[in-house]
C-alpha cells in the first residue's frame, strides 16, 4: 500500500472533523485511491470539495514531520481514542501528523507531509441516512 494514502487519509478526517463534526467510520486503500467513510448529521453532497482539497493540501505544504511510536493502551487512552481499537491490543501505535492529528493507527505513513504531494478528491457519495463515502488520490 502506497504509504501516502494513510496519511492524506488523517488530515481530511481531521479536517472533517474539526469543520463538520462528523465521526470517522471506515477507511480502505487500494494502490491509488482511499476511501474514507463518515458519519455526519451535514449532507456533505453540498460542501465544496474543491475547498477541502485546498484546505488539506495546505497542510501538507506546511512541511509537517510524521511521529509513529507506541504507547501502552493506558498511556494512548490519555491522548488518543481508542474506541475503534479492540480491548485485546495492549500496545497502540500512534501517528502524529506534526500536532495537526494524532491518532491509533496501524498503517504505514509517510514521515513528512511533503511526501504526500497533493490530495484530489474525486467523490463525495451518501452511502447511508448519515453515512459519506468520499474517495481521495494523491499525485
Amino acid at each position: 500500500m502506497n504509504p501516502r494514502l494513510p496519511t492524506a487519509e488523517h488530515i481530511l478526517a481531521k479536517l472533517l472533523e474539526d469543520k463538520f463534526k462528523v465521526k470517522v467510520g471506515i477507511c480502505k486503500f487500494s494502490d491509488e485511491v482511499g476511501t474514507l467513510e463518515v458519519y455526519s448529521e451535514v449532507d456533505l453532497r453540498e460542501i465544496d470539495p474543491k475547498e477541502l482539497e485546498n484546505e488539506a493540501n495546505d497542510v501538507i505544504s506546511r512541511d509537517l514531520g510524521v511521529k509513529k511510536y507506541i504507547l501502552s493502551r493506558k498511556e494512548a487512552g490519555k491522548i488518543v481514542d481508542l474506541r475503534k481499537v479492540p480491548e485485546i491490543i495492549s500496545q497502540i501505535r500512534i501517528v502524529d501528523i506534526g500536532g495537526f492529528d494524532k491518532r491509533p493507527c496501524k498503517d504505514d505513513h509517510v514521515d513528512n507531509t511533503r511526501e504526500i504531494g497533493r490530495i484530489k478528491i474525486q467523490s463525495v457519495e451518501r452511502v447511508g441516512k448519515d453515512r459519506y463515502r468520499f474517495l481521495f488520490e494523491v499525485e
